[in-house]
């Protein structure tokens, strides 16, 4: 891991980077308001339209796998549209088996390499877009990548740089959940789109993944569990601990699962994985991703792995450390969320489920209610 990669992983350097990225946004967006009204998006807005660019170079996992139903939607109902997107270099292998024509890359280190960025948006130029959608409102980067493409026409949130599109799109008001925005884009142009993340794996993935899983245990997991998490969203180490001791002392089998800024944990957890646990090998994006589609359930804060796992179909007990994570909480049918519980009330919640008995208080797929903290 390079040094620059520490520094930047570094939770207190996150935290003033969030304080300087939200200062200097509020700035910029300050500078470019416009008093220009843009038209609502509507089915017409696709009249003629033969190349999308949807733009969303988002350097986290969940942020590309929710946007991602907006590509599944144009194929659905758009086959004769051509789409392209523009992804970042670190989720770009996500989008692998999707139905687009080229997936670009944006990369941090273009930042520091400008020539790069100007070759990115010189191959967004010529490839002549009809249309350009901001697949979200909070990105100033996306929002210059969206100019500078060139496309004939561009479509954005109704929301602080409106006047900066030639159409937009309705954003719902109050509190919605992070899984509605993809939607809410497809509905404005009269597409059908479902609300939940989406990813594909392929066949030779997902055999690679059972083999992987069948050596390190001939009987399968009863669940997984993922260590990992951004800043507030991060539980202590002391509660996968605790977890492990108590998926071991129900005698539940459990595959730990680390995320590579939590790879110096490992010794810790070593010591708690006990009879039933193993600890997964450290891999690939995608290979990590095809192991995660063969689990029964996956116990996880709110990461990236969390809306993965909802995208390839597999129960989700969310354990959520702080309240504005219910935003982006799963909502199908055998997920669970907890807001803030004890490990003893993890293991209870999914002991409870698997006798098909009734799911704790502080579990629903529809909503989070407190449990008591842990400590």
């Amino acid at each position: 891991m390079t040094v620059l990669t520490r520094l930047r992983r570094h939770t207190a350097m996150r935290r003033l980077g969030k304080t300087l990225e939200k200062s200097a946004k509020a700035w910029l967006y300050r500078r470019l308001a416009s008093s220009f009204d843009p038209t609502h998006a509507f089915p017409a807005t696709l009249d003629g339209v033969t190349r999308v660019l949807l733009v969303r170079p988002n350097f986290r996992i969940g942020n590309a796998l929710i946007s991602a139903r907006l590509i599944d939607a144009f194929a659905r109902a758009r086959p004769d549209i051509e789409i392209d997107y523009l992804a970042t270099d670190t989720t770009v292998s996500l989008f692998k088996g999707m139905p687009l024509t080229h997936c670009h890359a944006l990369s941090r280190d273009m930042l520091v390499r400008p020539w790069k960025l100007l070759a990115l948006w010189r191959t967004l130029r010529q490839r002549r877009y009809d249309l350009a959608i901001q697949v979200a409102d909070t990105s100033l980067t996306g929002w210059l990548c969206l100019k500078a493409a060139g496309a004939r026409r561009t479509l954005g949130a109704n929301a602080r740089l409106a006047g900066r599109y030639d159409a937009v799109y309705p954003l719902p008001l109050g509190q919605t959940h992070a899984y509605d925005m993809a939607a809410t884009i497809a509905h404005s142009l009269g597409l059908d789109c479902e609300t939940r993340p989406w990813m594909m794996i392929s066949d030779t993935e997902q055999a690679q993944a059972q083999t992987q899983l069948k050596q390190l245990s001939h009987v399968p997991f009863d669940v997984g569990v993922f260590v990992g998490g951004h800043l507030n969203k991060r539980l202590p180490l002391a509660f996968w601990q605790a977890l492990c001791d108590a998926l071991n002392a129900r005698g539940i089998r459990f595959i730990l699962l680390i995320g590579p800024e939590e790879a110096a944990l490992q010794p810790a957890l070593q010591h708690h994985v006990g009879r039933h646990g193993h600890i997964a090998p450290s891999m690939p994006l995608r290979t990590f991703a095809a192991t995660l589609g063969q689990l029964p359930r996956i116990i996880t804060p709110d990461t990236g792995p969390m809306h993965m796992a909802v995208a390839l179909d597999v129960p989700v007990t969310a354990v959520l450390n702080v309240a504005g994570s219910q935003k982006f909480a799963p909502r199908g049918h055998a997920d669970q969320v907890l807001l803030s519980p004890t490990p003893a009330e993890v293991v209870d919640t999914i002991t409870q489920t698997t006798c098909s008995a009734p799911v704790s208080p502080c579990a629903t797929g529809d909503g989070v209610s407190p449990c008591d903290s842990y400590s």
